[in-house]
């Protein structure tokens, strides 16, 4: 149920600047649309990363040992953490505004 909430959430917050550009002269500067999608994934993280401390100590917690859910909690908040490390490695060799890229477009 938390990752459904979680997801719509960060579903719910990409949006881009309203109106075309081809028809506003006064739009400004287009939107990246990853820039746009990466905002609603941080949000997503945030909020995956706070329901999922909630759940590790709410199942998680024993009076005889008090912090062992907190070994858990930063295993699964560190994997959400790669997870984001993933989409911004994944940008950096594949899209047209890094080196990476430009190098083998120029050969």
């Amino acid at each position: 149920c938390l990752d459904l909430v979680v997801s719509t959430i960060g579903v719910m917050v990409v949006k881009t600047k309203p109106g075309l550009p081809e028809l506003d002269s006064n739009y400004g500067e287009l939107e990246d649309p990853l820039d746009v999608l990466k905002k609603g994934y941080r949000l997503s993280m945030f909020l995956g990363c706070i329901g999922f401390i909630a759940v590790c100590y709410g199942m998680l917690y024993s009076s005889a040992a008090p912090k062992a859910w907190l070994s858990f909690c930063y295993a699964g908040c560190v994997g959400i953490g790669v997870s984001y490390l993933f989409v911004v490695i994944t940008q950096y060799y594949t899209d047209y505004k890094f080196p990476p890229v430009r190098h083998i477009s120029e050969a």
